[in-house]
């Protein structure tokens, strides 16, 4: 019996797993498209997500009560209380995202940077292959989402640094540079916020903490 609701709380997961990315290109794709975003939409998508994250509290916390589970029973409704967190908050990155996205829509800025494009890429990548990991108790995986924050570190400090230099020659456009900088910081949040879905995996699978290198120091 326990297993089939286990079998639920990967399903809800999953599903608000899927509206979360969902947010994520849509408002990433009035970037590239010079399109303005449907907030709207965009909200109504967070909604849901939010509605989910109730649900699977209150699911959560029912199983707990009710089946008294352990070992990886208790750790795999432990971890996706949390990852049902994460994905609540990832759809807020999302919205700032699409905030600023209407905010600069229609202008070349997002141009000067193809650098956006690949942080882009690597974060719904980082998202997707995290709840596959978690679904499929996938450590190697899990361990490959956290490699690949490293690279979205990376191309986030080097879109930072020019978007610097740009306020400095050209300060008339610097509400747009700020806006490009708050999308670039929840892409970064977004892949952060996946790692720790991965972390979360491999405590699942090998009952063992990765968060913070601990696990190097063991």
């Amino acid at each position: 019996m326990l297993n089939t609701k286990l079998n639920e709380l990967k399903r809800m997961l999953m599903e608000q797993a899927s509206l979360v990315e969902k947010m994520v290109i849509i408002s990433m794709n009035a970037i590239q498209s010079g399109y303005e975003c449907n907030l709207e939409s965009v909200m109504r998508y967070e909604d849901r997500v939010n509605r989910i994250e109730l649900e699977i509290e209150t699911y959560c916390t029912s199983l707990i009560a009710l089946y008294q589970p352990e070992a990886k029973d208790l750790r795999a409704i432990l971890m996706s209380y949390k990852i049902n967190n994460d994905l609540e908050r990832l759809a807020d990155q999302a919205v700032n995202i699409t905030e600023s996205a209407n905010a600069i829509c229609g202008e070349p800025i997002s141009e000067q940077f193809p650098q956006l494009l690949d942080m882009k890429l690597k974060s719904i990548a980082m998202l997707h292959k995290s709840m596959s990991a978690f679904i499929n108790k996938d450590v190697a995986l899990a361990r490959q989402v956290c490699a690949d924050d490293n690279e979205v570190d990376e191309l986030n400090n080097s879109i930072r640094k020019n978007l610097v230099i740009l306020m400095k020659k050209s300060p008339e456009f610097i509400n747009n540079y700020l806006h490009l900088l708050r999308i670039t910081n929840n892409l970064e949040r977004i892949a952060d916020l996946s790692t720790n879905i991965a972390e979360n995996t491999v405590f699942l699978v090998e009952g063992k903490v990765i968060k913070h290198h601990v696990d190097d120091e063991q």
